[in-house]
């Protein structure tokens, strides 16, 4: 399994990289500011987003590699967001049959979710990471510093995920997570930003956040690396999310210029939707379901599913259920669907889509 290191600033990353393998950086492009740290390796700048998570994107990495050389004892470190980790974790897995690579993650969904576990993969269509692998990064090294990088909102669409494992795992750090991210919430309120020089991201206790996220998610890869049994807990809300994000990016490419819908965003709405469900179902209290949709809100996610970008009509449930009849964890007439009973009470399900349907109707 992948080394997790939780620093607060960059400065012990040299200490880690082997200095006996050639090391060749993809870096998201918006990250200019630090590439200081990074001048000494070959270096390739990466824009970054959904539209461009691809296996195009993949050929084009690909091919700068073989220009500078790259052979299978390189070392390849994937520095950015979820997207970043995600197409250069592909790129390193297929890359003359795979090289080793690690991840710098620099937004906070990144840090607590999406560059732990293996899971490298790009979109096909408009539908989410289709195309994949599963290998592990040698390390993983999360710096809280690099968060100051990040506008509100790409702030928030992480906090999504800090949530959904507490829910999972962690009654306590549920309720310090929501109580600090509604404090930062009020403070953006306040005063249009977070801080002077984003100096709450370096505060002890958001990085103690970030580490228990990183802790839990790890200790469940390595008991369910293949996604066989407990790590399918980890898409809580992720069953709806992707048919939003399926929906509102096809909206995009198709040329709305309204702008689309964030990861972290669609999981938001996700949960609200698959904690409705496990109410209908007889499985959550009214109190728990209201709960998560009040904390949710009181951090400044989304609770609602969004306007088509595009057309500005309502996304309805029949289309949300039509896009995810492609998603990966669809056997059949079947879907596994993950629960939320109660806080650290979480249940994998398999569902008939129409039941789902039925269950599911109004709640747009």
């Amino acid at each position: 399994m992948s080394t997790i290191y939780i620093k607060e600033n960059l400065n012990e990353l040299a200490a880690i990289i082997n200095k006996n393998s050639s090391i060749f950086v993809i870096i998201d492009n918006n990250l200019k500011p630090y590439c200081n740290h990074f001048s000494q390796f070959n270096t390739i700048w990466l824009n970054t987003s959904e539209n461009l998570k691809t296996l195009d994107t993949v050929a084009e990495l690909t091919g700068k590699l073989l220009e500078a050389g790259t052979d299978r004892s390189s070392f390849i470190i994937g520095i950015g967001g979820g997207i970043t980790t995600d197409i250069t974790g592909f790129v390193a897995s297929t890359y003359k049959r795979g090289v080793k690579f690690g991840f710098v993650p620099t937004t906070l969904l990144a840090q607590v979710d999406a560059s732990i576990g293996g899971k490298n993969g790009v979109n096909y269509n408009s539908y989410k990471n289709i195309i994949g692998t599963i290998n592990q990064p040698e390390w993983i090294y999360i710096c809280p510093q690099m968060l100051s990088t990040l506008n509100p909102r790409e702030f928030k669409a992480g906090v999504a995920e800090v949530l959904k494992t507490f829910i999972l795992f962690d009654k306590e750090y549920y309720s310090i997570a929501v109580d600090y991210f509604s404090k930062l919430e009020q403070i953006l309120e306040d005063r249009g930003s977070y801080a002077p020089d984003g100096e709450f991201y370096r505060l002890p206790l958001l990085t103690e956040i970030i580490g228990k996220c990183a802790q839990y998610k790890s200790a469940v890869v390595e008991r369910d690396e293949f996604e066989r049994g407990e790590r399918r807990m980890l898409n809580l809300g992720h069953t709806f999310a992707h048919a939003i994000e399926k929906i509102c990016g096809e909206a995009c490419s198709a040329g709305s210029n309204q702008g689309g819908i964030m990861h972290g965003e669609a999981v938001s709405i996700g949960m609200v939707l698959a904690a409705r469900v496990s109410g209908r179902m007889g499985m959550a209290s009214e109190e728990f379901v209201n709960r998560v949709e009040h904390d949710l809100k009181s951090v400044g996610l989304p609770v609602a599913v969004p306007a088509n970008p595009a057309t500005g009509e309502e996304i309805s449930i029949a289309m949300l259920l039509e896009a995810l009849k492609k998603d990966k964890k669809v056997n059949g007439e079947y879907i596994n669907f993950i629960i939320p009973q109660d806080l650290g009470n979480v249940k994998d399900i398999r569902i008939l889509i129409k039941e789902l349907e039925d269950l599911a109707c109004d709640l747009c």
